[in-house]
């Protein structure tokens, strides 16, 4: 399965040129900021400018979006091709421009998938690195692979193998204390199911450090937080890219989703029970409204009433085509005034208090 099966040809090299010259060389006419679209529409891949290493050559094509009217406001033209060196200055010009990412065709994920593992090698190995750079590193390569098991053939040992690197990744996180503190400016507020659930992984071991929890815990919640939405995997891609609310059949199978990650993660030697639980009980409500077994919070497991805080808290921040992305402190009211119902007078509080915290200040 592909990410988009019906994508738009990439350019050719020629369009990314003017008189032998790439387009980071010239003119940045690219699109505004404010201009919204999904790069698996353009068979592309997005890479933060976070994690991209100027210097040595590129290990792929880089493509930029070019902003024009229309129906369809977005052309993207090679930047800087494959075996060219990215140059420090295009970084602070990609900015100015209004632009944090750059693309990579969907081909070439492979290129980038050991580009980021090498690049995480190193930055991870050196304590001098920035703790900026340090996090968005791993927030790219954690994205990268989950966008591709996701759209891959989610078979055992192809999960196996993926649930295995999640676990080297989120050891190296545990291990530089660093990386869980200051994360607001870390998460991704696009929402869509890699972003989101690397946001859940991260925010969810933060905030099990908070609470003083033994770091085998923390470990634990990371590797549940990012597999929690794996059985989104089984659902149409329509349903799950859909730009607007859903209906009431389209959230009827939404709600599959706990249940079918927990069947096909069950499979995987490498998930432990725990992770398994977590996995299908973060929608349990502590009134027992919630999904799929309508569990109160005396029956949760602790782990999945986590990860269920968590989980409303991004979703409530990021933006949405529907509806704008709320502030903290909005949704930290929201939790709160939900507490007693959905998330527990036990945890509800103390999330907000968590976030008020230096693991998530700036």
């Amino acid at each position: 399965m592909t990410e988009n099966s019906n994508q738009e040809p990439r350019p050719a090299e020629a369009n990314g040129q003017a008189n032998g010259q790439f387009l980071l060389e010239g003119s940045l006419p690219l699109a505004r900021g404010d201009v919204a679209f999904d790069p698996a529409d353009y068979g592309m891949l997005p890479l933060s400018l976070g994690a991209l290493e100027a210097g040595p050559p590129l290990a792929m094509d880089i493509y930029l979006p070019m902003f024009q009217p229309g129906d369809r406001p977005i052309k993207m033209v090679l930047g800087c091709p494959q075996g060219r060196p990215f140059r420090p200055q295009w970084r602070d010009r990609l900015l100015a421009a209004g632009q944090d990412a750059v693309y990579v065709p969907l081909e070439q994920a492979e290129e980038l998938n050991q580009y980021l593992r090498d690049l995480s090698e190193r930055v991870l190995a050196d304590p001098h690195k920035p703790l900026r750079q340090r996090q968005l590193v791993c927030r790219e390569l954690a994205t990268h692979n989950l966008r591709t098991l996701f759209n891959g053939d989610l078979k055992p040992k192809t999960l196996e193998r993926a649930v295995t690197g999640f676990q080297g990744l989120l050891g190296r996180v545990t291990e530089d204390r660093g990386l869980l503190t200051n994360l607001i400016e870390l998460l991704r507020a696009d929402f869509n199911v890699y972003t989101h659930s690397v946001n859940v992984s991260l925010l969810t071991m933060a905030f099990a450090r908070f609470l003083a929890l033994p770091e085998s815990r923390v470990l634990t919640l990371g590797l549940a937080g990012m597999l929690h939405d794996m059985g989104q995997a089984k659902l149409p891609q329509a349903l799950r890219h859909k730009s607007g609310p859903l209906n009431e059949v389209e959230w009827g199978l939404m709600r599959t989703h706990p249940a079918e990650g927990h069947k096909m993660l069950s499979q995987v030697p490498a998930v432990s029970l725990d992770v398994l639980k977590m996995v299908l009980h973060h929608h349990e409500n502590s009134d027992g409204s919630g999904y799929p077994h309508g569990l109160k919070a005396r029956d949760t497991p602790l782990g999945a009433r986590l990860l269920r805080v968590v989980d409303s808290f991004d979703a409530m921040t990021s933006v949405r085509s529907h509806r704008p992305a709320m502030q903290a402190f909005q949704a930290a009211s929201e939790i709160l005034a939900q507490s007693a119902g959905v998330f527990g007078e036990d945890i509800g509080p103390r999330f907000v208090r968590f976030l008020a915290s230096p693991f998530m200040e700036a």
